[in-house]
This record gives structure tokens, C-alpha cells and sequence, in this order.
């Protein structure tokens, strides 16, 4: 049994070497390989089965392609890569567009609460209206231009993805994040309208703060400055430029005083760190999925044309003949 047991291994290993399938490698004495697809997990001995791959005990850590192969053994792991914080991990792997810590969330939203007191106290009332009539046209030379351009931020950040600039994250990941970031403002922005009751300035409607075309601009511009400020930085930053023209053309228009305008860029800003910063402790699976990506971006890749050399022994036993039998892939 031993003897055909020996055989059979050596031809396996021989059939698939030659068709090109896999390569074999001796792991490390104290992990365990575990193929998967075209990668490979290599894991501690207590590590999950490969049905529960994304948990924080086993990486992603071999990729095996038609030109080269990735490793990083276990051994090489630092101390973020083991670390239960997930955000720390994609932080140490370039990825910052999660991070959101007290600053991110207090300044805008002090920023709110005094443009909210705009709404009721009568000196800052008497401001607001100076402003209104030095900035708006009352009515006049209106332009529709802003109703459009609102969504330009989000626009391009799927327009870049298309033309082959990609940014943090895939475009299931990114959609998700979106979708995120304008479901918490529309939601956030229609109860303190309704809250507020504001009195436009052309008009009897009491919806005028906080502005819904700023903070969707806003919320769009730091969405798109999220996904490309490790690209580039001036991609990242250009969708607050046109932040700031539709926050000029809703008073422009004398559709908004100055307090709804920096009431909703600042709702907007809010809302896109807060979607930004809770996904990855809602969606762990696909968080761990990202953080593999970025693992492997980082992974010491051979240059093309690098000498190879793959190679398997066995031992056989066969009508009193013993010795080593091998195969070499090259």
C-alpha cells in the first residue's frame, strides 16, 4: 500500500506540474496551506477551515499568477497585521480613507450648530440678511446650473474608476459607501428641515435649511476626496471647488441664506465620514476581502523574466528497487 500510495503522489505531483496548474512549495514548519482558487491561505494550525477564511486568524498571503508568485511568510507578519483593529491594518497599507476621529466629526458638526442658530436669534438673523443682499440677485439672472452640478463629485469618482485612475476601493465597495453616505444625509437633512422650518428667501416654503443641493455637493466632494487623496491629491480636492460654487449660486439664486449653505456643506462632509467610518465594523467580510488586496499590492512581486525553479522529491519502493523519484519546473 505505502509503495502505490508513493506512486500515486509522485504522479499527481508530475501531472500537475506539467500542466502548469500549480506550483509546490514547502510551507513553514508551524502553518498549514490551504488552496483556494488561484490563491493560497496560509494560516496557523488553529486557524478556521476555508469556509470562514475572512476571520481575523488567517490572511491572505500567496497569489500564484501566469508570471509571478507573491509570498510573505507568517513569520514576516508585524504586529498591526495580527491586531483585531481592522482600520489599523488598512491604515499600515495605504488605505486612510477610513480613518474619522474626534476632529473629523466635532468640527462640522460645531460648525452645524452655529449655523443653526441663525435660524431663531434675531441678531444673526439681521446678518444673514445683509449678506443676502450684497450676494443674491433677488430673483434675478437666476441660473439652473447648480441643480445640475450638485452631482459632479460622485459623477467623476465613477468616471475616473471607468477611465482606469482606480481609487481606495472596487466599484461594489465604493457603490456601497455611496449609497451609504446619501442615505444618512437624506435622511439627517429632511429631519432638520423638518425640524427648523425655515423660511426660504424667495418664497413662503419653510424648507430652506440646511441646503440639500450644498450638503449633496459636499457630500459628494469629500466621497471622491476619500477614494483618490493616495492617487492624487488634486483630483481628491476638485470636487470642493464645485462645492463651493453651488454653495454660491443656492444664495446667488436667493434660494438660500449663508446659514443653509454652511449648514448643509457641513451636514454633507458629516455624512460621508460617518458612512466611511462605520463600514468596516458593519461589513467585515468584504473589509477583510479589501485588506487582502492591499496586502498582496504590497507583497514583494519578482520583475518578468526572473529564473524560476519549482521542484518536488518522493520516495518509492517498487519490486526490491528503492530510491528518490523528482520532478523539476523551470
Amino acid at each position: 500500500m505505502r509503495t502505490i500510495s508513493f506512486l500515486l503522489l509522485n504522479l499527481v505531483c508530475f501531472l500537475a506540474a506539467a500542466q502548469g496548474k500549480f506550483h509546490t512549495e514547502t510551507a513553514p514548519a508551524a502553518t498549514s496551506a490551504v488552496n483556494v482558487c488561484d490563491t493560497t491561505i496560509i494560516s496557523s494550525p488553529d486557524a478556521p477551515a476555508p469556509d470562514d477564511i475572512y476571520e481575523d486568524e488567517s490572511v491572505v498571503i500567496k497569489q500564484t499568477g501566469e508570471d509571478n508568485t507573491i509570498m510573505i511568510s507568517p513569520s514576516e507578519f508585524p504586529d498591526w497585521l495580527v491586531s483585531e483593529n481592522i482600520g489599523k491594518q488598512l491604515t499600515h497599507l495605504g488605505d486612510t480613507s477610513h480613518d474619522a476621529g474626534i476632529v473629523e466629526f466635532a468640527v462640522p458638526a460645531g460648525i452645524f450648530a452655529v449655523s443653526a442658530l441663525f435660524v431663531r436669534t434675531p441678531w444673526l438673523v439681521h446678518w444673514r440678511e445683509e449678506v443676502q443682499k450684497h450676494v443674491s440677485q433677488h430673483g434675478k439672472n437666476k441660473t439652473a446650473v447648480d441643480d445640475w452640478i450638485q452631482y459632479s463629485p460622485m459623477v467623476a469618482a465613477y468616471a475616473l474608476h471607468f477611465c482606469g485612475m482606480k481609487g481606495q476601493h472596487n466599484l461594489l465597495d465604493r457603490t456601497i459607501l455611496l449609497a451609504m453616505s446619501y442615505a444618512t444625509f437624506g435622511i439627517v437633512n429632511s429631519a432638520m428641515k423638518f425640524a427648523f422650518k425655515e423660511k426660504r428667501p424667495d418664497s413662503n416654503a419653510r424648507n430652506s435649511f440646511p441646503s440639500g443641493h450644498t450638503g449633496t455637493t459636499f457630500m459628494g466632494a469629500e466621497y471622491l476626496r476619500r477614494e483618490y487623496w493616495n492617487t492624487n491629491k488634486w483630483v481628491a480636492m476638485s470636487g470642493y471647488v464645485v462645492g463651493a460654487a453651488v454653495a454660491y449660486l443656492r444664495i446667488h439664486n436667493d434660494r438660500h441664506w449663508i446659514n443653509d449653505v454652511v449648514g448643509g456643506a457641513a451636514l454633507g462632509y458629516l455624512s460621508t465620514t460617518f458612512a466611511y467610518w462605520i463600514y468596516p465594523k458593519i461589513f467585515h467580510k468584504r473589509v477583510r476581502m479589501h485588506r487582502d488586496v492591499l496586502l498582496q499590492r504590497i507583497a514583494p512581486v519578482p520583475e518578468k523574466g526572473t529564473a524560476s525553479l519549482t521542484w518536488t522529491a518522493s520516495p518509492f519502493v517498487a519490486n526490491g528497487s528503492y530510491g528518490v523519484s523528482a520532478n523539476i519546473v523551470f
